[in-house]
């Protein structure tokens, strides 16, 4: 096997992982957002949220550690060379990456933040 294709292989493992995580992270969030503009803030009990909000409470407390992580291991694999060269590991890795990407920065935004204190409050 040539260094090339070896690089590509070994790089090519951590794909599915990675666009696996930001998937999960970045759903969750938009499951938050949905819920959110969905609800009534009324409604929401103070002391311990219905079982319906805890994968939103866990994307929006805690999704940006394992969002910031992931990119940072992706960005590597997304400028090398051979993995830009095919489409079938770059494209899904890249469009995750963006996806994940813009939730961080959704979430330094006032909405963000407004979110953020809704489910983490």
């Amino acid at each position: 096997m040539d260094a090339p294709v070896a690089n590509l292989a070994a790089r090519g493992r951590w794909v599915g992982p990675l666009v696996s995580i930001q998937l999960l992270v970045v759903a969750g969030y938009v499951y938050a957002a949905v819920a959110y503009l969905a609800s009534d803030a009324a409604y929401f009990p103070e002391q311990s949220p219905p079982g319906w909000s805890w994968p939103a409470v866990i994307a929006v407390g805690v999704g940006f550690v394992p969002a910031a992580i992931s990119l940072a291991v992706a960005w590597p694999i997304l400028m090398a060379p051979d993995v830009r060269a095919d489409r079938r590991v770059w494209t899904p890795l890249a469009v995750t990456s963006a996806a994940t990407l813009l939730m961080l920065l959704v979430m330094v935004t006032p909405p963000g933040w407004a979110l953020f204190d809704w489910y983490v409050s």
